[in-house]
């Protein structure tokens, strides 16, 4: 019987587990995400796929060969996440620990000793498996020779070579010389692609008879390129071609399949806290570890007498942990516990009863209720008290690490991988996300700022907000009228129909044909016309420019909002009900979505349109209750900012004030105070020149004048942002006034581009957190009191409230509102709150209280 040899390609496992579980670490901060997957994968394919030999085969990441036959070979990858790079070794130590063997070879590249091993023990008639998802690898795809995919987990075929790429695998070197690789900074030859190399190797066979045959090609630039690249073609296939004589010292028996060293296996898992593998790696190497990954558990299945007698334990233990497994809307079962040990499972059919029974414990202010998503379960339960929420705890803590579904949950704080999430996962997690809220000082976050706010958010959306579907169906009408008239006058001045969504057909018309101005193409190859670039061309005149980003705005419009929200109007309340989510952003910000009603345009009169279809139902009026400049006067707290405080202590204009110095004069109009405006607000989120030169349509050189100017003014901002980002470098984190940790990730990377991103969220962290702790403050504080006027919170956009009120209310509801949220904290310059009201969102009335 043929023996199998497998080759595993190391990198491409690991890369593949490292983007799945990137944030992945030890309690002590280890990353391990990539060696967690990497060995998970690397399991699960063996207890898969039978190996009588096997050896995984790692890159020295040094220069080989093909550096010195063309420096600049792989020039333009990208440099590694550091988090990625230390866990090289790791898996290192993971393979040696398992007992597989494992090769590397200075000077040459793992497909090199693929390439070679896999002719080494074909020749002596083995089947060689490759495992590898490198392109370059289906080169040895033969009779004897297999390729198997681990990211498409399939076996690679001939057939799926000639579908990909046209040509049979004895033909893929010289395509691949052909179109050349731009990952790998290999040249190939220009403007040819895959299916114009296919067409020639399947014509001629071969590069060198291409070459040979080239004044047969009938397309002229094709073969003038071939004519003038042969040296570049040449140069391509030796740089993709395979080695196969690489020197590998050793015979056959040491890629022996083995059992893994268990004496330094079971440390290992404990050193890196990957017993969640344990079961796996025993099962798959057939073999004892003498440690459980989990604690047993009493299982009861659901009966009335027995699990009301359950639920009486429960109240002498004072704590309730409760899992509600829901599919697609539907219960599926539902499990109960008091104590990490045991379990009351309770199915479908009967849930109904069960709820009946649990009902009066969980407002039973003596038994503390475990639950994950508790926004969610008071849909179900309608009413908990009181409970702890593990989403919600989770989100306290790691805002930014990683989502909070139960499952990362478990991984990031168990380092378990459970198969069947239950009431008893809660309370495990209950009891060390409490310690990590005690010892990371979070607790005031979660009790007093998260918490609280989730029947508030529950109630809020189990209202809604009245819509005139009236008004969206006229506005839905008219914005369809005008896109179809600038669609009309597009293909005018045009000269012809397109398809106006295409990027790729606008851009041809354009640049190619209509020729407008210089274009800037993006790697697709595609011209680019973001509204960057149409901006541009319209304020110089170009008319079509203009139009076309008209088109844009009402599409947006109509497709985004207006008809979106009529197909979420409610037909029985006439309202729309969003879903507000407390876990998305990593400042504590609440979003909206389904539908999205934080993002009602506001700018443009077509945008405010939207907002008149919001109303106040019959006999109330709604109040918007606004912070002014809430932001501006954060980072004057925080940074100290003298300038600012003075301006907010004396009620002047902050805007006014930076104009005055920014373009040194005293005549002062709507424009400047508008760019005023973006200059500071730009500059506190760490914007650089290119950013402001966009936003105000300047020069750079304008902008970094500008900016200059401003930490000349300001230098306390200067400060602030250099000594933040430094904080978020050391610690990986930003916080707020009150404590909120946000975690920014990839602040240290080598990438400038993002470490850029992250340095500018870096920045805007602490003043985005600190405004949306306050208004959760502020929202927290003012729904109890709003209750003896029936007056009810129907949206939060971001720093505005806006409250249904009935007629009679409305000026104690406006006057409470302005008390409670201009003092619901202290900062070291005042708040201001702009409170209006109106029967709609858009006309509304200020109000000067």
């Amino acid at each position: 019987m043929q023996q199998n040899f497998t080759i595993i390609d190391a990198y491409g496992f690991l890369f593949r587990a490292y983007y799945v579980l990137p944030n992945f670490r030890t309690s002590y901060g280890l990353p391990i995400g990539g060696m967690y997957g990497f060995i998970n994968i690397l399991i699960k394919y063996l207890s898969l796929y039978t190996a009588d030999y096997l050896v995984v085969v790692f890159d020295t990441g040094c220069k080989n060969f093909r550096h010195t036959i063309y420096p600049k070979y792989k020039i333009n990858r990208p440099a590694l996440p550091d988090d990625l790079i230390q866990q090289f070794s790791l898996v290192r130590e993971a393979v040696d620990v398992l007992n597989i063997a494992h090769e590397e070879v200075k000077n040459y590249e793992a497909d090199d000793i693929i390439a070679t091993l896999s002719k080494k023990y074909v020749a002596k008639d083995m089947h060689v498996n490759v495992v590898t998802s490198d392109k370059d690898m289906l080169q040895l795809l033969g009779e004897n020779t297999t390729i198997f995919d681990p990211i498409k987990s399939k076996y690679l075929s001939e057939e799926y070579v000639y579908e990909k790429f046209g040509v049979a695998s004895n033909q893929l070197l010289d395509l691949l010389a052909l179109t050349g690789d731009a990952s790998d900074n290999i040249p190939g030859v220009p403007g040819i692609g895959v299916k114009t190399a296919a067409k020639l190797l399947n014509k001629f066979g071969s590069l060198d008879n291409i070459i040979v045959n080239v004044n047969e090609i009938e397309q002229n630039k094709c073969r003038e390129a071939l004519i003038q690249y042969y040296d570049q073609a040449i140069l391509s296939r030796q740089l993709v071609s395979l080695c196969y004589d690489v020197d590998l010292s050793g015979d056959i028996e040491k890629y022996a399949v083995k059992q893994p060293d268990i004496k330094r296996l079971m440390p290992f898992l404990e050193k890196y806290e990957l017993k969640a593998l344990t079961h796996k790696i025993a099962k798959c190497f057939q073999i004892h570890i003498d440690f459980s990954v989990r604690d047993s558990v009493i299982m009861q299945r659901y009966c009335s007498d027995q699990f009301e007698n359950f639920i009486d334990i429960c109240k002498s233990e004072g704590i309730l942990a409760i899992y509600v497994d829901i599919e697609n809307g539907t219960i599926r079962n539902i499990t109960v516990s008091y104590n990490e040990n045991n379990l009351f499972c309770i199915d479908s059919d009967n849930v109904e009863n069960a709820l009946n029974i649990i009902a009066p414990i969980l407002m039973l202010d003596s038994v503390l209720k475990v639950v994950y998503d508790a926004k969610h379960l008071l849909k179900i339960f309608h009413n908990i008290k009181p409970f702890d929420d593990i989403m919600i705890m989770s989100y306290s803590i790691d805002a930014g690490n990683h989502d909070h579904s139960l499952r990362n949950i478990v991984y990031y704080n168990l380092n378990k991988e459970y198969t069947n999430l239950s009431s008893q996962t809660l309370l495990l997690l209950h009891k060390v996300l409490k310690k990590k809220l005690l010892t990371n000082k979070l607790c005031t976050i979660y009790e007093r700022f998260e918490k609280p706010l989730i029947n508030i958010l529950h109630n809020m959306q189990q209202i809604g907000v009245l819509v005139n579907a009236e008004v969206l169906h006229r506005l839905s009408k008219n914005f369809l009228q005008s896109i179809k008239i600038l669609e009309q006058e597009i293909y005018q001045l045009a000269g012809e129909n397109f398809n106006l969504a295409s990027p790729k057909q606008l851009g041809n018309v354009l640049f190619d044909k209509m020729n407008i101005g210089k274009a800037k193409k993006l790697r697709s190859g595609i011209y680019s016309t973001n509204a960057d670039v149409l901006e541009e061309f319209s304020i110089n005149g170009v008319e079509i420019a203009e139009k076309v980003l008209r088109w844009r705005h009402f599409t947006k419009l109509k497709n985004t909002y207006v008809d979106v929200l009529l197909r979420e109007v409610r037909g029985s309340t006439g309202r729309v009900h969003t879903f507000f989510s407390m876990i998305s952003t990593i400042t504590g910000r609440i979003s909206s979505s389904n539908p999205n009603l934080q993002n009602i345009p506001v700018r443009s009169e077509e945008g405010n349109e939207i907002r008149r279809a919001f109303i106040a139902r019959e006999g109330h009026k709604i109040i918007s209750a606004d912070y002014s400049q809430i932001e501006l006067r954060i980072m004057a707290h925080i940074g100290n900012v003298k300038a600012f405080k003075n301006a907010f202590f004396h009620n002047e204009d902050i805007h006014l004030i930076t104009a005055r110095q920014i373009f040194n004069t005293d005549q002062l109009d709507k424009n400047l105070r508008r760019k005023a405006k973006s200059i500071n607000f730009g500059i506190i989120y760490g914007m650089k020149s290119s950013g402001l030169a966009r936003q105000l349509k300047i020069t750079k050189e304008e902008a970094a004048l500008y900016i200059n100017q401003y930490f000349s003014y300001y230098p306390e901002i200067k400060t602030y942002i250099e000594e933040i980002k430094n904080y978020a470098r050391t610690y990986g984190y930003t916080k707020t006034i009150f404590g909120r940790k946000c975690f920014i990730r990839d602040i240290n990377s080598s990438n400038y581009i993002i470490r850029g991103f992250a340095e500018r969220a870096a920045v805007n962290a602490p003043l985005q957190g600190t405004a949306a702790d306050i208004i959760k403050r502020a929202m927290i504080h003012l729904f109890d009191k709003l209750k003896t006027t029936t007056g009810r919170i129907l949206l939060q956009v971001h720093d505005e409230l806006l409250i249904e009120v009935p007629d009679l209310y409305v000026d104690e509801v406006a006057r409470l509102t302005k008390e409670v949220m201009e003092t619901v904290v202290v900062l070291s310059v005042p708040l201001k709150l702009d409170i209006s009201i109106g029967n709609n969102w858009a006309d509304m009335k200020k109000l000067d209280l």
